[in-house]
């Protein structure tokens, strides 16, 4: 005896069991959790390729290489401080040379004085604040620790990362302002482009003598 089901029945059976299935609360709790790993993933993709695109331009524009660039920018987020604000402090203190050394002592890409270095990392070594990752992430974080001492104030804060903040404290309280060109040095001029893309073997203006004083003492912990 021929079946009595329509032809086609069973796919929409199927389908129907397969509806049923997903409206159930179990179901639909996996495929939510299965499609925030698949949106969390699709997302960490996005942003590595934003990154590797940001830092090629940091390379470009310094002209420097993608490795020191991605040094630079990883340093700078890991220390929470802006990324083209370290990019343009790095090309200054050291022109992107890693075994810079200045007259006064300071040291590395960034020119941490070894008295800054032992109080932000104690028992470091003079070989330590040369190493490249080592001494960026010091530096970054005596200047984010900078900035928050002169509440924002990046002249402020850069002023005194190069004249340090004992200088930069007996200047303001004998009514003196101690702005010596740094900062706009770092910054670029008021008026003009935010960032100076000159190369710092150009006509490039030199920089005022690096770190005049040794910082005053930071606090214990930092």
């Amino acid at each position: 005896m021929p079946s009595l089901r329509p032809r086609g029945a069973r796919p929409w059976l199927v389908l129907g069991a397969v509806v049923v299935l997903a409206l159930l609360p179990p179901v639909r709790a996996v495929a939510a959790r299965a499609w925030g790993v698949v949106d969390a993933a699709l997302a960490a993709s996005r942003a590595a390729e934003a990154r590797e695109r940001q830092v090629a331009e940091y390379a470009r524009r310094y002209g420097i290489s993608v490795e020191l660039a991605d040094e630079i920018e990883r340093a700078a987020r890991e220390e929470e401080l802006d990324a083209e604000l370290a990019f343009r402090l790095v090309r200054v203190e050291s022109a992107f040379r890693e075994s810079a050394r200045s007259p006064v002592g300071a040291l590395g890409l960034t020119q941490v004085m070894p008295a800054t270095a032992a109080e932000l990392m104690p028992g470091i070594t003079r070989e330590q604040l040369l190493e490249r990752r080592t001494n960026l992430r010091l530096g970054f974080r005596y200047l984010k620790y900078l900035l928050a001492v002169y509440d924002g104030d990046q002249e402020e804060a850069l002023t005194a990362y190069n004249r340090g903040m004992g200088t930069v404290r007996r200047i303001r309280s004998a009514g003196g302002d101690p702005a010596n060109g740094y900062a706009d040095l770092v910054l670029g001029a008021r008026g003009g482009s935010p960032v100076n893309l000159v190369r710092h073997d150009s006509a490039a203006p030199p920089a005022p003598p690096l770190h005049e004083t040794a910082p005053t003492r930071l606090p214990s912990g930092l």
